[in-house]
């Protein structure tokens, strides 16, 4: 059934031993940028085949029958519907939605807050979501009609530029009318803790990217070969540690030398193979020393069927295999680093990196039907329609592609571990935002001992790793880290990550990979910086309130930590000519670092307490660049009404964006807030930001 007809004369109810509503800003963001790149999809490709749905899974039901008619229980599939509901409601006509029968479609059991939520947003839309009640529900109405708002103010001929979901009418009307969701009714009488058993024991899907893997193995004729395919491939996807982990340091025979030293070099930091035909003859070399039961003799494969490989043979090779590549030997290097991107992403950035694709900030991103989306939905039909591109070569110039594929997805694993940052563990817990940048290398042993891979500072003299935050000591490494985190927390999906890939393809065209030089990998970072805020057209979008870019705000405070803890201290008084804006930056920049900072706030709030005697601002003055800043989402819903001075006192300084800072600065030192600090503050930040685009663009 399409949406539409989901809600159409039926009647659902979560039932009281589901979990409560709980999708994130990840999970509803996924969903409503799916439907959108699925409608675009449509317009472009799919319209010419006939077919213009999309499906997004199912959803079960235990249909319960009364007097009052029929009421389905949700037993699977009630966190999508109840994020469709909540689409439906604020994308309905008018203000809300006037059917009464939508208004009662979908209600919770047990949990009145919740259930009244749903009823008053089916109700009354937008109007309604200051008033709801349900963390979980106003979380997601918020971020819903944020979305919306972003797509009723899309400019079309600029529409790859915003960095934050959008969601327009016509994507509501495609959702409505063709996407689709398999509805099954379970059989009368069903056990139903029997089926959450079976449900919950099912086992895992098989994964695309394996999918992807046994399709390109095809191409390899040799078994030997299959399988160093096979080993860089998986040593590739574990994206926790650096990647030289994956290979044994240990000697095999005694005085050989070992899998790491031979790919990565005696120090264990450098890329030693310079072809594909390199690194295929030292993995197949590795492999022939764990098992020289192995052949290069071409698998006989019997005219119309496949390759055919007893199970018993898989187990016993995967075991002893294992072993081999553990090589018993633990490592000192801190092991589980947060990763940006995961490996499906991964894969279609080396796949547009062995197409030799480009991308600029003024390259159009939708639509664009000759260049690889990256987008782990489409990574099965990218690969495909590469593939069907070069399937007038002949079998050897197949096979070479994919050994082609497999070495610079192992380079492109080293240049990402050794140059993108990632997040790592702290002594009090996981963090998100403690942004790292290490390279590995061999540890020196003491006599006697094994030596031991450990990680230090990518840009940093010195053995010791120290700390990649609070420190002026290695000033190149510093703005790196601070670059890519300002880059990251604007685009935190880890599909379309378009920073991602021009930094990818920057590392590629260095000569020398594992000595990338600093100076220019920031001249780099800051030109792609300035020529996106050139193509946001900042000027036109600064005074826009709630649906100014995030980008913007995260660029320019990178801009004012850049001159306050870079520049020298003439052009920071030439853009700041105030001196309590500069002692105040000087003071705030060194602990400062980019964190999850997602909701527009108004500093001066849109709807302050008439009980208490506080004005509303003139639209024009509220919306102004210089009573906006970012702040986290949890921060922004407990405390967006309160008074700039409270907000000043009330929020750790250290915590907040250097913009936020210096309007509390301003405010206290004032103890006032109004259009004179506005507008004084947002000349200010438009004099950093306009000194940024019109700096020359460095070459690189």
């Amino acid at each position: 059934m399409s949406v539409k007809e989901i809600f159409d004369h039926h009647r659902y109810r979560i039932p009281l031993y589901q979990r409560a509503y709980s999708w994130t800003a990840a999970e509803i963001h996924t969903l409503l940028a799916d439907v959108r790149d699925a409608r675009l999809d449509a317009a472009t490709r799919r319209a010419r085949r006939g077919s213009r749905d999309y499906y997004i899974g199912s959803l079960v039901v235990d249909a319960m029958h009364s007097d009052e008619g029929t009421l389905l229980e949700v037993v699977d599939g009630q966190q999508r519907l109840t994020t469709l509901f909540i689409i439906l409601s604020l994308t309905g006509p008018g203000t809300g939605n006037e059917d009464p029968q939508f208004t009662g479609a979908l209600t919770f059991e047990g949990r009145d807050a919740a259930a009244e939520d749903l009823r008053r947003l089916a109700r009354d839309g937008a109007g309604s979501i200051n008033r709801l009640t349900t963390p979980g529900i106003r979380l997601a109405a918020e971020l819903v009609e944020q979305a919306v708002s972003r797509g009723a103010h899309l400019d079309p001929t600029n529409a790859d530029l915003v960095d934050s979901v959008a969601f327009s009418s016509e994507d509501a009307t495609y959702l409505r009318e063709h996407v689709k969701i398999l509805q099954t009714a379970l059989p009368s009488g069903t056990d139903l803790n029997h089926y959450f058993e079976v449900m919950n024991t099912r086992g895992e899907q098989l994964e695309k990217h394996e999918i992807l893997k046994a399709n390109m193995i095809r191409a390899l004729p040799h078994t030997m070969e299959q399988a160093a395919f096979s080993a860089i491939w998986d040593a590739c996807s574990v994206l926790e540690r650096h990647v030289q982990t994956q290979f044994s340091p240990t000697q095999k025979p005694e005085g050989a030398t070992s899998e790491r030293t031979m790919l990565f070099g005696s120090g264990w930091n450098t890329f030693r193979p310079e072809s594909a035909d390199e690194l295929f003859d030292h993995v197949q070399a590795m492999l022939a020393g764990d098992d020289t039961s192995t052949s290069n003799e071409p698998l006989p494969t019997p005219h119309g069927s496949e390759q055919r490989i007893l199970l018993a043979d898989v187990l016993t090779a995967s075991d002893s295999q294992e072993d081999s590549r553990a090589g018993g030997d633990p490592d000192q290097e801190s092991g589980s680093y947060g990763s940006i991107i995961d490996f499906p992403n991964l894969l279609l950035h080396v796949l547009r990196i062995q197409r030799r694709e480009t991308f600029t900030w003024e390259d159009p991103r939708d639509g664009a039907e000759l260049r690889v989306r990256l987008e782990d939905k489409y990574l099965l039909s990218e690969f495909d329609r590469s593939m069907l591109a070069s399937r007038h070569l002949d079998d050897a110039s197949r096979r070479a592609e994919v050994r082609e594929f497999a070495y610079l997805l192992l380079k492109t694993r080293y240049l990402l571990d050794t140059y993108v940052i990632r997040t790592q563990l702290t002594a009090g817990g996981d963090d998100e935002e403690n942004w790292v940048l290490h390279r590995a290398l061999r540890y020196p042993a003491p006599p006697a001992k094994t030596a031991q891979l450990s990680a230090r500072a990518t840009f940093r003299t010195g053995q010791s790793t120290g700390s990649d935050e609070n420190t002026n000591r290695d000033q190149v490494h510093r703005q790196v880290l601070m670059l890519q985190a300002m880059f990251q927390v604007s685009d935190t999906r880890r599909a379309s990550k378009y920073f991602l890939f021009q930094i990818l393809e920057w590392l590629h065209q260095q000569e020398a990979p594992s000595a990338v030089d600093g100076e220019s990998f920031v001249k780099k970072l800051e030109t792609m910086a300035r020529s996106r805020l050139r193509a946001l057209d900042f000027t036109a979008v600064m005074n826009d309130g709630t649906h100014v870019p995030n980008f913007l705000f995260n660029v320019l405070d990178y801009e004012l930590w850049r001159l306050a803890e870079v520049a020298d201290g003439s052009e920071l008084t030439h853009v700041l000519p105030h001196p309590n804006l500069v002692a105040g930056l000087t003071e705030a920049s060194p602990t400062f670092r980019f964190r999850y900072r997602t909701s527009v706030e108004h500093y001066y709030p849109v709807q302050p307490s008439s009980e208490q005697g506080h004005r509303r601002l003139d639209p024009s003055d509220g919306n102004h660049f210089g009573n906006l800043c970012l702040m986290s989402r949890s921060e922004n819903a407990r405390r967006n009404n309160l008074m700039p001075i409270a907000k000043a006192r009330e929020f750790q300084p250290a915590r907040q964006s250097l913009k936020f800072q210096l309007m509390s600065a301003l405010a206290l030192e004032a103890h006032d807030w109004a259009e004179e600090q506005i507008h004084a503050h947002g000349s200010a930040m438009l004099r950093v930001m306009q000194n940024a685009a019109d700096t020359p663009v460095a070459v690189c």
